[in-house]
């Protein structure tokens, strides 16, 4: 299996996967783990890989011609997943289906979020759980550990069918807050998709009313187990 792992700090998840069974399973050539610089695609003197958001806010956005390009330096196109706060929540189901694949890329998002443009280019967004990591190096190193355990060779197959998760889909909670709605930075065109148009006028208020109608939206997509009222 082939693994991408698309990152502005290879040095944070590399010296992860130089341990454990990651390390044994790149020796077996179970996996060919390549980390990605998202940096090296960036162009300008100054190399920027982020901007600030359209619409104002807090923080600055990663590029989405900058991901675009680090992305396409990967041939053939792998099975592509962007770790996002917004995403569908991980879970045991959700590995197994990505140990299937014979290659898969992972993006690690930084910063205060990605340009939602690169979600067009991606197969699945996923959160690792309900909580805010600085960055997404982290949960790429669960997910990618988490993948890599269930490939056969890499440790004792009876540890695998003795662990279950099954439970967990049945588990219904409530928070406060709805995911996060979409956000965008430069190009405000990019591949004939544009920037809406309600983030480009500067009306504050129409901008807040429209971010909440998307969060509500996206939750209702990703998340709709957040909108129960059910505990456990």
């Amino acid at each position: 299996m082939k693994i991408y792992v698309l990152t502005l700090f290879p040095q944070t998840v590399n010296s992860f996967f130089k341990e454990s069974i990651i390390k044994r399973a790149i020796a077996k050539k179970i996996i060919d783990l390549q980390i990605i610089n998202i940096r090296d695609f960036a162009k300008g003197a100054h190399k920027s890989v982020d901007d600030k958001p359209y619409g104002g806010g807090k923080g600055m956005l990663l590029k989405v011609d900058v991901l675009y390009l680090a992305l396409s330096s990967i041939k053939p196109k792998p099975y592509t997943i962007l770790l996002s706060a917004s995403g569908n929540k991980y879970n045991q189901r959700l590995a197994a289906k990505l140990s299937t694949n014979k290659s898969l890329a992972i993006i690690c998002g930084h910063y205060e979020g990605i340009d939602a443009r690169i979600e067009q280019y991606v197969d699945d967004i996923i959160s690792i759980g309900d909580y805010v990591l600085t960055g997404g190096e982290i949960a790429a190193a669960a997910v990618v550990d988490s993948v890599v355990r269930l490939l056969p060779g890499v440790i004792n197959p009876k540890s695998t069918k003795e662990e279950s998760f099954s439970d967990i889909e049945n588990l219904k909670f409530k928070i406060e807050n709805s995911l996060e709605y979409p956000q965008y930075t430069r190009p405000e065109n990019f591949k004939g998709r544009k920037v809406p148009k309600i983030l480009l006028g500067g009306n504050h208020k129409e901008i807040e009313k429209w971010r909440k109608l998307q969060s509500t939206k996206r939750t209702k997509k990703f998340r709709p187990d957040l909108l129960s009222t059910e505990k456990v």
